[in-house]
């Protein structure tokens, strides 16, 4: 026996079929845009809290780290006192030439910004050694003294800051992704607002224009989509 398509789908013709099938399934991306909206305001509020604190975080441990780091360049600048005006404090017409090639090396060490307090130490020791084996220095001997004291110092403030270093970087990370989840948990909600408004306006005004689309892409033509794309290449063609 054979029915009639009309009347085996309530009399319906293909093209009023295809108009239901497409306001079931626009109620559904409806639906699931409108949920979308509903729940992530929650989430954005919740993260956008949690962004607050890790700002406050990374900014306190960047401070830290930066008082920090003010006291280490300080402490580097300091310990190289010793060097300052070697010549003009030291004879050294009365070391040997051997004592001299020696100073050089020495002092041209103490000058490396970067030295690690253990070589810093050394090398001081040596130039210390040097200059007693030659003459009494006073004035010398107190910036010794100096450099020493703030190479110690310099030693006992590295922990600290290796430390902070550390403790910034975590921060600073967990402030990145809170910042990225934030921004893109805000542009779902709007890209879904969009979505509702214009599945809304479907339902309100038709689906015709759906519907001539739908069948422009069937028989191998461009959608709408790539229409719009088309033309604004076209116009910024134009324009350039």
């Amino acid at each position: 026996m054979f029915f009639n398509i009309e009347f085996y789908h309530g009399g319906m013709t293909p093209k009023d079929l295809m108009a239901v099938r497409t306001e079931v399934l626009t109620k559904l991306i409806l639906h699931k845009r409108e949920r979308i909206t509903q729940s992530l305001p929650e989430l954005i509020s919740q993260t956008g809290d949690e962004k607050h604190t890790a700002e406050k975080m990374a900014r306190k441990a960047r401070s830290n780290k930066e008082n920090l780091e003010s006291k280490i360049t300080k402490l580097k600048t300091e310990r190289k006192i010793v060097t300052q005006g070697f010549n003009d404090d030291f004879s050294s017409n009365l070391a040997t030439k051997e004592q001299q090639l020696e100073l050089s090396q020495l002092l041209e060490a103490l000058t490396v910004v970067n030295a690690s307090v253990e070589e810093f130490n050394k090398n001081l020791e040596k130039l210390s050694e040097i200059i007693e084996s030659v003459e009494s220095n006073d004035k010398l001997s107190a910036k010794l003294k100096q450099s020493s004291k703030a190479n110690t110092a310099l030693g006992e403030l590295n922990p600290d800051y290796l430390t902070s270093i550390q403790e910034w970087n975590e921060a600073e990370g967990k402030r990145r992704k809170l910042e990225s989840r934030f921004t893109k948990l805000s542009s779902s909600l709007a890209e879904s607002k969009n979505a509702a408004e214009f599945w809304q306006s479907k339902l309100n005004d038709g689906f015709e224009e759906l519907l001539i689309d739908a069948k422009r892409v069937a028989d191998g033509g461009p959608s709408s989509r790539q229409i719009n794309r088309t033309n604004r290449k076209k116009n910024m063609n134009m324009g350039a």
